[in-house]
């Protein structure tokens, strides 16, 4: 099992499946007792979609959703909860938007993405 840099404060989260928007994370998530460079260790992580374009979802920034990533760590734990590592993905997520409608306007649309933790927000400390 190799070790990961655990996820704090200001990782990032990107999407996989090709689309583009904002993905935020919930704030409040954050341990304000265990931190590593300064940073919050999430014990949660929590996230909404917005300005989602991408998979049917055609009409710029209409698609929208929320998700949660799956933490994976088994040896390495903060009040309780198992924390988050760099690579860390979510499960796969229903994003609602807009598509251009037959004779004109829109249509309601889906898209499923998964969002991965592609920069832990830290390297010094590691986990598994």
């Amino acid at each position: 099992m190799s070790l990961k840099e655990i996820a704090v404060e200001g990782c990032t989260l990107e999407f996989q499946n090709g689309g583009t928007g904002t993905i935020t994370i919930n704030p409040n998530q954050a341990s304000t007792k265990v931190k590593a460079e300064g940073k919050g260790v999430y014990t949660s992580l929590q996230f909404t979609i917005s300005g989602y374009t991408g998979g049917a979802i055609t009409v710029a920034k209409s698609g929208s959703g929320s998700g949660a990533i799956n933490a994976t760590a088994q040896k390495v734990k903060v009040e309780g909860s198992a924390v988050f590592l760099k690579g860390d993905v979510s499960s796969t997520i229903t994003i609602s938007g807009l598509k251009p409608a037959e004779g004109g306007g829109t249509a309601p649309a889906t898209a499923t993405e998964i969002v991965k933790i592609t920069d832990a927000g830290q390297t010094k400390v590691k986990g598994a």
